[in-house]
């Protein structure tokens, strides 16, 4: 019975911690759920009205501007594992050799997780301005970011052993990373990878509608006023669905290539 009451006592002090929140978040952002509720069916109808149907009249500059944010994500996901991996062997405890380096790499990397994807659009686009390539660039800066951390703790979690019997055979530095550190990450760094791949492609349509580039630069199109009526909002629908049809077609290859690897 004390397990039990235990159990009721935790999930009540849950309940009251979560009613508190809530009752604090409508009073601070001054929330009428009556309000809510009563309009909540004539919000749906507006939306229905405004998104559908869902105009393909664009298809085919869809697909191919589609095209481009996959290649700008796949190859930001690319670039920023090539630098990842090499400053995540500066900051990792099994490999690290200059504590100044350590410290430095381990800030850059932070700084770089740490802003979000649309406030580097927005800082870099006056050095840029619009196109691919700013989009390609951002996504690459938060991959290297996100990989840095994720591939420093896998090679932390390395089997020591392998690299003290390379050490003791008189193996350098290199030596160490090739034939130790490498084969023993692999698996975890193609995975992140991947990971990190499948984030850019959810990522790049709000960096394409900031800073230029693939699907979301065309979304930013039809948002601007640019096609009369709903046509615009009807033809950002289709482009939404055609983005959740390929994070959803990544997430299973990236799933597949996973299962293969580990």
């Amino acid at each position: 019975m004390s397990y039990f009451t235990k159990k009721r006592r935790s999930l009540g002090m849950y309940a009251a911690v979560t009613i508190a929140l809530l009752a604090l978040c409508t009073w601070r952002l001054e929330i009428d759920w009556g309000l809510i509720l009563a309009n909540f069916q004539v919000s749906v109808v507006r939306f229905t009205k405004t998104y559908l149907p869902m105009d393909f009249s664009q298809l085919r500059e869809q697909l191919y501007q589609l095209w481009i944010t996959v290649v700008i994500s796949i190859a930001g996901a690319f670039v920023g594992m090539l630098l990842a991996f090499f400053s995540s062997l500066a900051i990792s405890s099994k490999t690290s050799r200059y504590r100044v380096l350590k410290y430095l790499v381990r800030a850059l990397a932070s700084l770089t997780r740490n802003i979000p994807e649309a406030v580097w659009a927005v800082l870099l686009l006056p050095l840029l301005w619009y196109g691919d390539f700013l989009g390609f660039l951002v996504l690459c800066i938060i991959s290297y970011g996100f990989l840095t951390r994720s591939f420093a703790d896998s090679i932390d979690e390395t089997n020591a052993s392998c690299i003290k019997a390379l050490e003791a055979t008189g193996a350098n530095y290199w030596q160490i990373v090739v034939h130790a550190v490498i084969p023993e990450t692999m698996p975890s760094l193609i995975s992140w990878t991947l990971y990190a791949a499948e984030n850019n492609i959810r990522s790049a349509t709000v960096v394409g509608m900031l800073a230029g580039g693939g699907i979301g630069y065309l979304m930013s199109i039809y948002q601007g006023g640019l096609y009369i009526g709903y046509t615009g909002y009807q033809l950002m629908a289709s482009c939404i669905l055609l983005i959740i049809i390929t994070v959803i077609i990544t997430d299973q290859i990236s799933a597949q290539i996973r299962k293969r690897i580990i």
